[in-house]
């Protein structure tokens, strides 16, 4: 295991620990999602989103079905994505995000 702090997978916590926490499982709408801003390795804005769902998996999500989980990702205990500051409606792996912050951090 590369990162101790993995709430995915927890095969090596035993069990008393793992019914005391608050984690909360993807859905595979929610994974997905990740995929595809993983695959874009930019921020999307909600029309690409829809397009790229389709495009992907073949599936077409309403307009409103996308906007509310991502608005949910972004809400979350652990945010897997991140609205993008002064765009509305566009979004980015919360990951990424960070990354670019830190990077942009150590040339000030």
């Amino acid at each position: 295991m590369t990162d101790i702090f993995d709430l995915e997978q927890l095969d090596d916590v035993p069990s008393e620990i793992q019914g005391t926490l608050q984690v909360t499982k993807r859905d595979e709408f929610e994974t997905n999602l990740i995929e595809l801003f993983s695959i874009a390795n930019r921020p999307l804005n909600l029309d690409e989103v829809i397009v790229g769902y389709y495009r992907k998996f073949a599936v077409a999500k309403e307009r409103t079905k996308i906007n509310t989980k991502l608005n949910n990702m972004a809400r979350g205990t652990i945010p897997a994505v991140v609205s993008v500051p002064g765009k509305k409606g566009v979004y980015e792996l919360a990951e990424t995000f960070r990354k670019k912050n830190v990077d942009e951090n150590k040339n000030l």
